[in-house]
């Protein structure tokens, strides 16, 4: 492992997992001790929960790809939050599964025990995190409502629109200056949404049926985007490549039509209203001239 992180940001912290089942033991240790030292309020099941939920989510990464993984741990203000980025694409869904079946009970811990969770997209594949702490949506000490600030360790302010609509917000402290073009290019406006869960089956990389979801996506805005397109909010769609329904029969292939269709009315009626107010309050709040590029200087606005 090493560190990919400096000191210098004491409230975040990244380093790579190795493709090691022995490894997980020694990691989720690693990210306890690592907010121990940050002495951030967190009562002792707390901590407890964060070395399981931490364990659950390295393990799956490391078993599911034969790959190592990618783990970031940062302190909100308010919530310790882990990430774990894989090379799958495949995002984790809730399945109905056996008391024996060992991915689904992980996956009713993380949901049982985490503040929030989710999944998202990234370009190595896709990232899976958690959050633990108080669950009445008290945002970080230094955010302001509709406004993202990031502050560098040389105290200064970047800051941005943040969108009522948008997931999570980038707003971060005391982040070293030669890492604000990195964290600036970053910065992903997203409300994700849901497709309809199908069997599908992909005859060259596993064998059987498995539930997952297709044409599942997400409202995105990119601000700092080296594409002006991507900067204004759109739709990502995920479209199963390579998946398969085999052996669909009269009854069945109603059924996935009927899927189908009320997903198409769901994306006609719901998530385009959605899109379009997006993309025209954006508008209302920047005003073209006011673009920049992810080459953006400390103390720029956007």
């Amino acid at each position: 492992m090493s560190d990919t992180i400096s000191d210098a940001c004491p409230t975040t912290f990244g380093f790579r997992v190795e493709a090691e089942s022995e490894a997980v033991p020694e990691v989720r240790r690693k990210i306890v001790a690592l907010v121990r030292d940050w002495d951030v309020p967190l009562p002792d099941d707390t901590l407890s929960d964060l070395e399981l939920l931490s364990s659950e989510l390295i393990t799956n990464a490391v078993r599911h790809t034969d790959s190592s993984c990618a783990v970031a741990v940062r302190w909100t203000g308010v919530r310790v939050r882990v990430e774990v980025t894989d090379v799958s694409q495949a995002r984790p869904h809730r399945r109905h599964s056996s008391p024996e079946a060992e991915d689904g009970r992980g996956l009713l811990l993380v949901e049982s025990l985490a503040t929030m969770w989710g999944s998202a997209p990234d370009p190595a594949g896709k990232t899976v995190w958690f959050e633990l702490g108080p669950s009445d949506g008290t945002p970080p000490p230094w955010s302001t409502p509709g406004k993202w600030a990031i502050t560098t360790d040389s105290g200064a302010a970047t800051s941005g629109y943040l969108p009522a609509w948008a997931e999570d917000d980038p707003t971060e402290a005391n982040v070293p200056t030669d890492q604000l073009p990195e964290r600036l290019a970053g910065i992903n406006h997203r409300n994700f949404f849901e497709g309809p869960m199908l069997p599908l089956t992909a005859p060259d990389v596993w064998e059987g049926v498995e539930e997952d979801a297709v044409f599942e996506g997400s409202i995105d805005c990119n601000p700092y985007d080296p594409d002006p397109d991507l900067r204004v909010p759109v739709v990502n769609l995920q479209v199963c490549v390579g998946r398969w329904i085999l052996g669909l029969d009269p009854h069945g292939l109603a059924e996935v039509a009927a899927k189908l269709r009320a997903h198409a009315d769901f994306l006609d009626a719901k998530v385009r209203p959605a899109l379009t107010a997006a993309r025209e309050d954006w508008a209302t709040h920047h005003p073209s001239a006011q673009q920049r590029s992810p080459t953006a200087c400390p103390g720029d606005r956007t």
